[in-house]
């Protein structure tokens, strides 16, 4: 090799808990340190990224916050996580006049500035003070930084929300406050609705060395987002689960409603409160601990009028060995409601799945499932096209590049006779087989995924040899992938890669583990990895 592709050298990570008697008020810190640095060499060629990175997370929790707790009182907790996700290789590849160009736009005339790009980012991924069992157990609280989970997916927001619990076995939700948000401090986008770059302007200015908001009208600027939401769920019932759900989320920040500059070369805004999302979700639920269970639920987009996502899914239990289930998912991609993507076609996906679990013996297990993903689009590319030539009569072999004028094509292409949906089919695949022993286990994967745009297949096959009690341990994995596009038949490889790894336990409450990753395809050449991880545990 003429230059390596890989800084051998991570570190490692650590975690520990500790946690106060229980007769009153009860605490446990959590704590995550992990780090690694390598190379990552571009497919197409070009400079290689540097990459160090550090992950911290430290979480607290603290229960029982009045003190005693009598089994029908109140009872109070309260809970924070917070995340340092750094990179400390941004700006490693530049020198020079380059050197820190990616964050600080005074450097390279800007050209390689990357607006909203942090070294280190900082997340207060919850913080909350909760409250339960509160007014005879009918009342419940949580006020903070928190996350909702239902049919509408993951969500996080900073505020307060009231529980109702009936006897009746039922329970109300109510709550509001300011969607997190990119850009604002201790925040990530992560649970913002899809299709807006926005983030903090904070170094935007009309200075020299300074970005103009101007230069960059993609990234838009953010502000809070104010929310409210409520559910009826079921309370008390434990083979039966169902949740109705409604939110709102308002857009407040200013926001460029075109990429060019107007006639007066100017970029038109727009102002003011506004709908961001609102969507409306039920899920529903049914186990018997014998039996199986079935499932399911949706949601519906009140801005867009569509269904975003239905699934439902079935398992049956075929005596005390056997498991089968289906699951059928239906996926239709929704935007932020300031998002230039809500004016292009977005065509659903949809996937069912039928899987088969069997448990051979104690130590051998065995799993597959296979199906089918449609990928739907707004009218068949190949016809279409053929359909656009025919109007502009010329042939096929002549018409690429005569589609300049849409104005001529208007008739065609808007007509709906012309854009019924056509499905795509990808077939799937995936098996599994792992034999467990006490000191020892092997376990074989692979995946299929395959259909007129392209192909993946690949297995690995991975082993563990536990020593001395598990003191020790041995491990090892290979792989062997390969893909193919047909649109893109040069970027089709077969990629073959390794692990070879080695633990320790010096102590009970310790694990240390070092593993080194080797990979390789035509298309990058050798990429070279070393993780090292300790792991600490410490409980009363």
């Amino acid at each position: 090799m003429s230059r390596a592709r890989l800084a051998a050298l991570a570190t490692a990570a650590s975690s520990g808990a500790m946690a106060a008697p229980a007769q009153a008020v009860e605490m446990e810190l959590h704590s995550t340190t992990a780090a690694q640095a390598y190379e990552v060499a571009s497919p197409w060629g070009g400079a290689l990224l540097d990459r160090r990175r550090l992950l911290q997370t430290l979480s607290l929790g603290l229960y029982h916050l009045q003190g005693e707790r009598a089994a029908d009182g109140a009872d109070y907790s309260l809970a924070m996580m917070l995340r340092l996700d750094a990179d400390f290789g941004v700006n490693a590849h530049l020198v020079g006049g380059d050197a820190g160009a990616e964050t600080d736009y005074a450097r390279s005339s800007g050209s390689r500035f990357i607006p909203g790009y942090q070294v280190a980012p900082l997340d207060l991924m919850y913080g909350y003070i909760e409250g339960r069992n509160l007014a005879g157990g009918w009342l419940g609280f949580r006020l903070g930084r928190q996350y909702i989970t239902d049919a509408l997916g993951w969500w996080s927001f900073d505020g307060a929300l009231v529980r109702l619990t009936t006897p009746y076995f039922v329970q109300a939700e109510v709550y509001g406050g300011l969607e997190q948000r990119g850009g604002l401090p201790l925040s990530t986008s992560r649970y913002e609705q899809q299709g807006v770059w926005r983030g903090s302007h904070a170094q935007f200015g009309t200075g020299q060395g300074r970005p103009s908001a101007a230069d960059y009208p993609s990234y838009q600027f953010t502000a809070p987002a104010p929310a409210f939401g409520a559910a009826l769920e079921t309370s008390g019932v434990s083979f039966l689960h169902g949740r109705l759900t409604y939110r709102r989320v308002y857009n407040t920040a200013t926001s460029f409603t075109q990429q060019f500059p107007d006639a007066s070369g100017n970029y038109p805004t727009i102002d003011g409160a506004r709908i961001s999302q609102e969507r409306i979700g039920y899920e529903a639920g049914v186990t018997l601990p014998s039996r199986g269970g079935i499932n399911g639920g949706f949601s519906y987009d009140l801005y867009n009028q569509l269904v975003g996502m239905a699934q439902g899914n079935v398992e049956a239990y075929l005596g005390e060995h056997v498991t089968v289930g289906a699951n059928v998912d239906y996926f239709v991609p929704t935007f932020d409601a300031d998002s230039i993507w809500n004016w292009f076609t977005h065509s659903p996906v949809t996937t069912a799945v039928g899987r088969v679990a069997v448990e051979v013996t104690s130590t051998v297990h065995v799993a597959a499932s296979g199906g089918v993903r449609l990928w739907a689009t707004d009218g068949d590319p190949d016809a279409f096209r053929m359909g656009q030539c025919a109007e502009l009569g010329l042939s096929v072999a002549d018409c690429d590049g005569a589609f300049g004028n849409p104005d001529v094509l208007a008739g065609y292409t808007q007509d709906e006779a012309n854009r019924g949906t056509s499905l795509t089919p990808d077939a799937l695949a995936n098996v599994s087989a792992r034999y467990r022993l006490r000191s020892a286990e092997v376990e074989l994967r692979g995946m299929m995924q395959a259909g007129e745009r392209g192909r993946r297949v690949g297995a690995d096959v991975s082993g563990e040899k536990r020593l001395d009690g598990g003191r020790y341990a041995l491990g090892t994995r290979l792989s062997l992938h390969d893909w193919e596009d047909p649109l893109r038949p040069e970027r089709g490889a077969t990629s073959f890669g390794y692990v070879l790894g080695a633990g320790y336990r010096p102590i009970q409450v310790a694990d240390m583990r070092l593993e080194w990753e080797h990979d390789m395809n035509r298309l990058v050449g050798h990429r070279f990895r070393v993780l090292g991880v300790l792991t600490l545990r410490v409980t009363p």
